[in-house]
């Protein structure tokens, strides 16, 4: 790969070599050292590469030797910048574009947000924004730990957070519940572990820090489960000193989940003609441009919109996006659920609802959500019984810390 760069950047040409003397002159060759590779025999000739600084010896070379050669082609970056010598406005462009990427490359352009389940990914990034974190600002005034510590700060049922940059891409990985492997690799100050909500502890394995809670008890947001300062006492039991550890444990906790979901009885059903169109927009700036697309004459017709990131790579995004709308024909048709579709379409939708917390590793304990119909609308509203991963890191203050080195 490298030997291939090399010889793009000094130039390099392809010889047919001809004549009686093909073996002389490729020792000659050889002595003088230059550079040939790829040798290769097609019939009574021999084809091989050799590089730009070589080739001009060939002459002398085929002229004691009494062989002829032919250059087949010519290639790197030395004969295409002499093939384009006279095209100023070819070279200008090419400066221009040059620059015009090593100024983009200094910007942030695109912002990816993963690990969100309770907090939608348009929230994050509305708090992102509204902290100067947003498409278009300069790398120079990132801090990925800074942002890190704000936002476990103002998120207190955000247990982990990391924040990555990679070219202008940025990315902001969280996890709403705790988990401890992550956790114990990114934390390695002393901390306690906290709850964030309220709950009862069903289970706790404590593997480093003091245990505050034991299975049973009912805790509220802020009470500390695990703590990161462990007490030494002597044969006496009297306290002898106190150390600082980063606490770590396996805490599961029986919890509450509030639902309320309503749809109305009334819906409208699409069937497709199969007939469509697709129409493209760029976006650029938070503008957007129309391209050139034919009319729309659907009377009754179903839009889906699409926005395509453009990049170059798989880090370097650019400050522009495509979006592209399919539109497709159908006609819609009126319709009204029964009150037994009614309840199935509840009954779904709670399924639904379940199964992405059963992908974190959340357990459904008991579905107390009751569904009732009237002539209008299906409202499904109560509480669900949960056990899941419980605790979020909490650094000690410098209290703590002077009071147990003390």
């Amino acid at each position: 790969m490298i030997f291939s760069i090399m010889n793009f950047l000094t130039g390099y040409c392809c010889v047919t070599l001809s004549g009686n003397g093909q073996e002389r002159f490729l020792n000659i060759c050889v002595s003088k050292r230059l550079l040939i590779w790829r040798l290769r025999r097609k019939d009574n000739h021999c084809c091989f590469l050799v590089s730009r600084a070589g080739y001009e010896e060939l002459e002398e070379i085929a002229a004691k030797t009494g062989c002829s050669y032919r250059c087949e082609y010519k290639k790197g970056l030395p004969f295409l910048f002499t093939r384009y010598r006279k095209r100023k406005c070819f070279v200008a462009a090419l400066l221009f574009c040059m620059a015009a990427m090593y100024v983009m490359s200094l910007f942030i352009w695109q912002i990816d947000t993963i690990g969100c389940y309770s907090h939608s990914r348009e929230e994050l990034l509305d708090y992102l924004r509204e902290n100067g974190i947003k498409s278009g600002m300069r790398i120079s005034r990132l801090s990925c730990s800074t942002l890190e510590e704000k936002i476990r700060e103002d998120f207190s049922d955000i247990a982990w957070v990391s924040c990555e940059r990679k070219g202008t891409l940025l990315t902001v990985s969280v996890k709403e519940t705790l988990d401890t492997a992550k956790a114990e690799e990114n934390q390695r100050e002393p901390c306690n572990l906290i709850a964030s909500k309220n709950g009862t502890i069903e289970s706790i394995i404590v593997r480093s820090g003091t245990a505050n809670v034991k299975k049973g008890d009912k805790v509220k947001p802020g009470d500390v489960l695990i703590s990161g300062v462990v007490e030494l006492h002597d044969d006496s039991g009297q306290l002898t000193e106190t150390a600082q550890v980063a606490a770590s444990g396996d805490i599961y906790a029986v919890t509450k989940l509030k639902y309320e979901d309503e749809f109305p009885l009334l819906y409208y059903e699409k069937e497709y003609t199969g007939n469509e169109k697709r129409q493209y927009q760029l976006l650029w700036g938070g503008q957007l441009l129309e391209l050139p697309h034919g009319k729309n004459h659907y009377v009754q017709y179903d839009e889906q919109s699409r926005q395509i990131l453009l990049h170059i790579g798989p880090q370097f995004y650019l400050p522009c996006s495509l979006i592209e709308t399919r539109v497709r024909e159908c006609e819609i048709q009126k319709k009204k659920y029964t009150e037994k579709e009614a309840v199935r379409e509840a009954e779904q939708r709670i399924s639904l609802f379940l199964a992405e917390y059963e992908a974190k590793g959340v357990e459904i304990l008991k579905n107390n959500v009751k569904i009732d119909c009237d002539k209008n609308q299906c409202i499904a509203r109560g509480t669900i019984m949960i056990k899941e991963r419980f605790g979020k890191v909490q650094k000690l203050d410098s209290t703590t810390r002077r009071g147990a080195k003390e």
